[in-house]
């Protein structure tokens, strides 16, 4: 009997250093935690976490010698994946983009 071969998965390539617009939209949590909307706001980007019943959370992004993070309850990073447009936050888990 013969085996298959099995190849690995390519590693994930997030990235810390990206351009801010590049992230701005709607994610979904693959993990359970909330939505999130990142926008600019004309002076600064902001990210939105989206709660059920119409509660909601703005944050603005900060960056800092090459990370980009925001306060929320703690300093939470955010790393991105340009090849799978995917989000990574620390804590929270990973993120796909909605697209409408």
């Amino acid at each position: 009997m013969k085996r298959k071969s099995s190849k690995p998965y390519p590693a994930p390539q997030f990235s810390a250093s990206f351009p801010l617009r590049n992230i701005c939209g709607t994610w979904v949590s693959l993990c359970g935690s909330p939505s999130l909307k990142i926008y600019h706001d004309g002076n600064r980007f902001r990210l939105q976490f989206i709660y059920k019943h119409d509660a909601a959370f703005t944050v603005p992004l900060c960056r800092s010698r090459g990370i980009t993070f925001f306060y929320f309850y703690g300093m939470i990073r955010i790393a991105y994946d340009d090849e799978r447009d995917m989000l990574l936050l620390t804590g929270e888990g990973e993120y796909k983009k909605v697209y409408d």
